[in-house]
């Protein structure tokens, strides 16, 4: 499963020379092997992508030569988005540090102890209703990394020591990507609460009950900060004073675990029990569009020349019974909600 997920990125980020031309939309055009199954997102900069899995590694692939630079190993698996500044590759692993690695080298510049060495995952299972399977990828911003942590704190740390810079705490795992917008630091928690931390004075502005785990990463448009909760309702909230502007429920009951882009004036977003993507309208909530993906549809979608590409997981056998998932990465027209092609 690993490597056709890097192929099909690959593929979609228009690797493929001049063979692109000639290959139908929605073919595998080369592939690279990971030693395990690759959940973080991929990170592409200066002709390389970075990424972690659950080998334990994490990677730096060359595009042109499409050969690997380096691999660096951890103590744990990689499910973080690695972030790319300076001359630095920062990621978390679920040993429960935070590297900056060399991106020239892969070398280790210095880690920090994010406090969740004794991280122990839980899959999904008919008996566990809290499955965890994601991690805070961390987010570079004026000389800091900003990422959150399975014992609840969100760190802030000096991008060029490793040094702690400040804290702050919440009731549970923070497994969302912290959002930097307006001076202020957007997040999640399994406290199931959205924060508002003022970058200045490292004090929580406010936060908002969503009244189900927040597995998700906030968006910020059009002044309000919208999340998915795991209370079956995407929420949109003031993102100066954090109330509450409207908020969108799944009648199915199903969790909202996909996190939120916005982009042509609409908000797209995927679900979980749903089995589907939408389209929701940024000022009032309401869905515009629906697309059946018929799996999980965990995944944050990527809007390209008008097109969305999105991921859906079967989670087989964690459904209801009689009920067949599908999985396949799908690629999907952002003003119609039409399939163009599906892998």
């Amino acid at each position: 499963m690993a490597r056709l997920v890097l192929a099909l990125v690959l593929m979609l980020c228009g690797i493929g020379g001049a063979t692109r031309a000639a290959t139908a939309p929605g073919s595998k055009l080369w592939e690279f092997r990971a030693g395990g199954q690759i959940w973080g997102s991929l990170t592409h900069d200066a002709g390389t992508l970075y990424f972690g899995s659950d080998d334990h590694r994490l990677y730096a692939l060359d595009i042109a030569g499409r050969k690997l630079k380096w691999a660096f190993a951890t103590g744990g698996k990689v499910r973080a988005q690695p972030a790319v500044a300076g001359g630095s590759v920062f990621a978390a692993s679920d040993d429960g540090f935070l590297y900056a690695v060399d991106r020239t080298t892969g070398r280790q510049r210095w880690r920090f102890d994010l406090k969740a060495a004794d991280l122990h995952r839980r899959p999904p299972s008919p008996d566990n209703p809290y499955f965890d399977f994601l991690q805070s990828s961390p987010v570079v911003h004026d000389g800091k990394v900003y990422v959150g942590s399975l014992n609840g704190a969100l760190f802030a740390v000096d991008a060029a020591t490793g040094k702690l810079a400040w804290t702050v705490g919440t009731g549970d795992a923070i497994r969302g990507n912290p959002v930097i917008h307006g001076g202020r630091v957007y997040f999640g928690s399994w406290d199931d609460h959205l924060y508002a931390v003022d970058l200045a004075t490292q004090k929580v502005v406010w936060r908002a009950d969503t009244g189900g785990v927040v597995q998700s990463t906030p968006v910020v448009d059009r002044g309000r900060v919208v999340v998915g909760s795991r209370s079956a309702k995407l929420l949109a909230y003031d993102a100066e004073t954090g109330k509450e502007a409207w908020r969108h429920d799944y009648a199915d009951g199903s969790w909202v675990e996909s996190s939120a882009i916005a982009a042509n004036g609409m908000l797209y977003v995927g679900s979980s029990d749903s089995l589907k993507l939408s389209a929701i309208a940024p000022d009032t909530g309401r869905e515009v569009w629906r697309f059946k993906t018929g799996g999980w549809t965990w995944a944050t979608p990527v809007l390209a020349n008008g097109t969305l590409y999105v991921g859906a997981i079967s989670g087989y056998p964690y459904y209801f019974e009689g009920v067949a998932l599908r999985h396949g990465f799908h690629a999907i027209d952002a003003a119609s909600g039409r399939e163009k092609w599906s892998f």
